[in-house]
C-alpha cells in the first residue's frame, strides 16, 4: 500500500478539555492544527472545554443540577442523622456534614437564588455573543455575577469541590494519582462526568463506525484541567477501543515526566503515552509509527509502556524554532461558541523569557529562548485577519523586547495592518518615550508589567535586574504614550516583612496616574524555581514538602518574614487600601485580562480610567437577584435518576 494511502487510515483527533477560561481559543488547537495540516495530516480538534460551558450554562443543566442538589441533600441527610446517632467522630463525617449544611443552605433558606439565576441566565450567556451588551458594562457586569452565581449552584452538589469561569478547585482531592484514580471513578463528586460520559460514547461510537486508526489527544496545560481530561481518558481507556492510542500532552506533563515514570499505575489508568515538552515533533514521529506500525521507541519526548507493562522515557529532541513553525488554524472550530464577541488569539514573538534569572520564576524550565523573525509575525497576523476577521491579540511572551516590538510596530504602521494587541514587559532601560509611542501607533494597547515589590532588597533577592529608581519613570512614559499600564505585583515572598509588602501597596496607591490597574497575587513555591535550589543554604526556607506528585508547587515553611496566611492578609489589605486609592473604576470588574484589552480598544484610556457605576447601575447590576415570590419556585424537576440527556 502506498504511504499516501496509509495516511488516510490514521487520524488525529485534538481535545482541549474543561477546565480553562471559555473566551478564547486556547493556543495549542491552533499551533498544533496548523503543524498537522501543513504535514498533510489529519487533523481535527475538540474545544471540550467551551462546548462544557456551552452546556452547563443553560436553564436545564440547571435544572439537572438542582435535582442532583436535591437527592444528594436528601441522602446526606439520612447519613448525618446515622452518624449522629453513632457518635461518629471522623474527619470523613465531618467532611459530609458540612456538605449537607452547604446544600441545605441553598435548598431550604436561599432556595430563592435557583429561580432568580434561572430567570437570568439565558439573557447573561447572550451578552457575551453580543457587541452592543458586552461593551455595556452594566450588562456585562450583571452577567458576570449571573453565570457566578449559577456556576455555584451547578457545583453544589459536589461541594466543596467549585467550579469558576477561570478556575476549578477540589479542595478534598489530592494531586497524587491515587487522588486522581478514585476522583475519576467517582460519579458522586466528579462535576465533569456527566459531560464526559456524553462526550466519550460520542466519541466511542465515531471511532467503532470507523475502519481509520486513531490518535486521540488530550492536551493537559494546567492543573484545572487534569480533572476533566484524565477523566475522559480514563472513560475511553475503559472502553478497549482497539483502534484508539490514548496520548496525553501539554506543558503541565513537562514538569511532572519524572512522577510518571515512579508511578505506573497512571498510565494503566490514563493513557497508551505521554508526550512531554513541546509537542509537534514528538507528535509527528508518533502518528508516522503508529501509522507504519514501527514500535514506540523511537519517538523522541515520549512515556508510554512496553508490552511488559513498565513505563518507558524516550529521550528529547529540539523542539521546532519558532522560525519554522506553521502558520495557525482555526480551521474546525467555530469561533461563535466563545464566549465573546471578538476573539483575541494568543501568539508568540518569542519563546522563553530572555532575562531567565528571577528566581521566583519557573516558566522558563525546559524552554529556550527564541525569537521568531518580524516577518513571519507580519504574516501570520496579516493572515488571521483576512480568514477568520481576527484583528486583537494577545502576546504570550514572557516578555517584550523593546527593539523588537518597536521594529514590529513600524512595520505594522507602514504596512497598514489594523490590529490591537498586549502583552507582558519588563521595566528594560531600553524602554523609552520614542519607543512607547511607535509601539503605541503599532496597536499596544496595555503592557502587563511584572513590578512584584517596591522592596529593593525583595527585588534583588528576586534578582529581577531592573533599576528600581526608573521604573516609574518608565510607566509615566507609556502612560503618556497612550498605553494602559497594568501592574502585577505578589505578596510573601520568603523573608519579605510586613513593612515591605507595605511599601508595595504604597508604590501603587501613590502612583494611580501612571498604573492604571493592578494584579496581586500570593507567592507559591515552584517545583522548579531557581530558588528551591538554593532556599535552605540561604536561610530563607526552612522546610519543603513534596506529597503530592501531580502538583507543581511545593510547601514550605519559612523560618523569617512573613508566612503565607500574613502574606494572603497583605494582600487583603491590597485590596481595601487600592479600593480607596482608585475609587472603584470600571476596569476594576473586567476581571479579565482579555476583556480590559477589548474594551482599551473599543471604548479608550480615559473611559477605563474615570467610568465608575452610579448608584442606579449598582442597583440594576444586583437587580438580577432580587428575592423571588415562593410560588415561582415551582420548576424544575425531582428524580433519582442522576443521568443527563441534553442535545448539542
Amino acid at each position: 500500500m502506498k504511504p499516501s494511502n496509509l495516511r488516510q487510515m490514521m487520524q488525529y483527533k485534538l481535545i482541549y478539555p474543561p477546565q480553562w477560561n471559555p473566551m478564547n481559543p486556547h493556543f495549542s488547537l491552533y499551533t498544533l492544527g496548523g503543524f498537522m495540516r501543513s504535514r498533510g495530516l489529519n487533523y481535527q480538534p475538540y474545544d471540550l472545554n467551551v462546548e462544557f460551558f456551552r452546556t452547563i450554562l443553560s436553564v436545564k443543566y440547571l435544572d439537572y443540577s438542582l435535582g442532583r442538589a436535591r437527592n444528594a441533600r436528601d441522602f446526606l441527610k439520612m447519613r448525618v442523622q446515622m452518624g449522629l446517632l453513632c457518635r461518629e467522630r471522623t474527619t470523613e463525617f465531618g467532611a459530609l456534614c458540612a456538605r449537607f449544611l452547604e446544600l441545605q443552605k441553598y435548598l431550604g433558606p436561599q432556595r430563592r437564588m435557583w429561580y432568580s439565576v434561572r430567570k437570568a441566565l439565558p439573557e447573561a450567556v447572550s451578552v457575551f455573543g453580543d457587541k452592543e451588551k458586552f461593551y455595556d458594562p452594566v450588562r456585562l457586569l450583571r452577567a458576570y455575577i449571573t453565570i457566578d452565581k449559577a456556576l455555584d449552584l451547578i457545583s453544589l452538589p459536589y461541594y466543596p469541590s467549585r467550579l469558576r469561569f477561570n478556575d476549578f478547585s477540589a479542595p478534598s482531592q489530592p494531586l497524587t494519582v491515587e487522588g486522581l484514580i478514585k476522583f475519576t471513578a467517582d460519579r458522586d463528586d466528579n462535576i465533569f462526568m456527566p459531560f464526559m460520559e456524553m462526550k466519550a460514547a460520542e466519541l466511542a461510537r465515531e471511532l467503532r463506525a470507523s475502519g481509520d486508526m486513531f490518535i486521540v489527544g488530550i492536551s493537559i496545560n494546567s492543573h484545572s484541567q487534569l480533572y476533566g481530561g484524565l477523566t475522559l481518558a480514563r472513560l475511553l481507556r475503559d472502553m478497549h477501543l482497539p483502534n484508539a492510542h490514548i496520548s496525553l500532552g501539554g506543558n503541565y506533563f513537562m514538569r511532572l515526566w519524572e512522577a510518571l515514570l515512579l508511578k505506573p499505575r497512571f498510565m494503566e489508568c490514563f493513557a497508551d503515552s505521554v508526550i512531554w515538552g513541546e509537542g509537534e515533533l514528538p507528535l509527528l514521529a508518533l502518528y508516522r509509527a503508529l501509522e507504519e506500525g514501527r514500535p514506540l521507541n523511537e519517538v523522541p519526548n515520549l512515556l508510554y509502556r512496553d508490552d511488559s507493562g513498565n513505563v518507558v522515557f524516550n529521550a528529547g529532541v529540539e523542539p521546532l524554532p519558532l522560525a519554522e513553525r506553521a502558520a495557525p488554524c482555526l480551521d474546525g472550530l467555530d469561533l461563535s461558541r466563545y464566549f465573546t464577541p471578538e476573539i483575541v488569539i494568543s501568539t508568540r514573538t518569542s519563546k522563553g523569557c530572555y532575562w531567565q534569572k528571577c528566581t521566583f520564576c519557573d516558566s522558563d524550565y525546559g524552554v529556550k529562548h527564541d525569537t521568531c523573525p518580524v516577518e513571519r509575525v507580519l504574516d501570520e497576523w496579516k493572515m488571521l485577519a483576512e480568514e477568520y476577521g481576527i484583528r486583537n491579540f494577545e502576546l504570550i511572551d514572557e516578555a517584550m523586547t523593546p527593539t523588537y516590538m518597536a521594529e514590529l510596530c513600524r512595520r505594522i504602521v507602514r504596512e497598514g495592518l489594523k490590529v490591537n494587541f498586549f502583552g507582558n514587559g519588563r521595566t528594560d532601560k531600553e524602554f523609552t518615550a520614542p519607543i512607547f509611542r511607535t509601539l503605541r501607533e503599532g496597536g499596544l494597547t496595555m503592557v502587563l508589567w511584572g513590578l512584584e515589590s517596591a522592596s529593593e532588597r525583595v527585588l534583588k533577592l528576586i534578582n529581577k535586574g531592573v533599576d528600581i529608581n526608573r521604573r516609574l519613570d518608565i510607566l509615566r512614559e507609556a502612560h503618556e504614550a497612550g498605553i494602559w499600564n497594568f501592574a502585577y505585583i505578589f505578596f510573601g515572598f520568603p523573608s519579605e516583612t510586613e513593612e515591605e509588602a507595605q511599601k508595595t501597596i504604597d508604590m501603587i496607591c501613590q502612583n494611580t496616574d501612571i498604573i492604571n490597574a493592578y494584579g496581586r497575587s500570593v507567592f507559591t513555591l515552584g517545583k522548579q524555581s531557581k530558588i528551591r535550589c538554593s532556599a535552605k543554604q540561604l536561610g530563607i526556607v526552612d522546610m519543603i514538602a513534596d506529597d503530592q506528585e501531580f502538583s507543581t508547587i511545593l510547601n514550605y515553611r519559612v523560618t523569617r518574614g512573613m508566612d503565607r496566611q500574613a502574606a494572603l492578609r497583605m494582600a487583603e489589605r491590597c485590596r481595601q487600601q487600592c479600593i480607596v486609592a482608585y475609587g472603584i473604576p470600571i476596569w476594576m470588574f473586567l476581571r479579565y485580562r482579555e476583556v480590559i484589552h477589548l474594551y482599551l480598544k473599543e471604548k479608550g484610556h480615559a473611559f477605563l480610567t474615570d467610568h465608575k457605576l452610579s448608584e442606579a447601575e449598582w442597583a440594576e447590576v444586583r437587580g438580577s437577584f432580587a428575592p423571588a415570590a415562593e410560588k415561582e419556585l415551582a420548576y424544575g424537576y425531582v428524580s433519582n435518576d442522576d443521568t443527563l440527556t441534553l442535545e448539542n
